[in-house]
């Protein structure tokens, strides 16, 4: 089970006069989910939200505003968890930037231990970042690729 983030009490979702529209953030159909999404438009917790979806690799439901497709294209999976990208790259969860505004880097594990790093990925249009090993290979992936072609040009 996951701990409640500090943030989701000031979250529109945990309102209880918007508790009714609960089911609407795991609905299929986008019909279902234009309340969840309305909701997340005009809540103070997003980028949080989105964040924490992100980084604990959250694929099923809406968060942040993002919907399960994009949050499955923004951690460059398929609908199981598995890796993939067959021209497919991730957009900004923040600003929606393309690729080519996203970069990745290496910074340090706020937990230290064994692996003392970590790759994260960094949209140098909005300043939102988060760690997602599979978006950061998409990201490279589409940097190597785009370099690739400039040099054969």
């Amino acid at each position: 089970m996951w701990e409640t983030p500090d943030w989701h009490e000031d979250a529109e979702c945990a309102k209880p006069e918007n508790l009714k529209y609960s089911e609407n953030f795991y609905a299929n159909k986008p019909s279902q989910q234009y309340p969840a999404l309305k909701l997340c438009g005009e809540c103070p917790v997003r980028r949080d939200c989105a964040l924490w979806a992100l980084n604990n690799k959250q694929t099923w439901g809406i968060w942040g505003g993002l919907t399960p497709k994009k949050l499955r294209r923004t951690l460059s999976v398929n609908w199981a968890g598995q890796e993939m990208r067959h021209k497919r790259f991730p957009l900004c969860p923040g600003c929606a930037a393309k690729t080519s505004s996203l970069q990745t880097k290496v910074v340090d594990r706020p937990e230290g231990g064994r692996w003392s790093t970590m790759k994260v990925v960094y949209c140098t249009e909005c300043k939102f970042v988060w760690q997602s090993r599979t978006s950061a290979n998409a990201v490279d992936a589409y940097h190597s690729q785009e370099e690739k072609k400039n040099n054969d040009d």
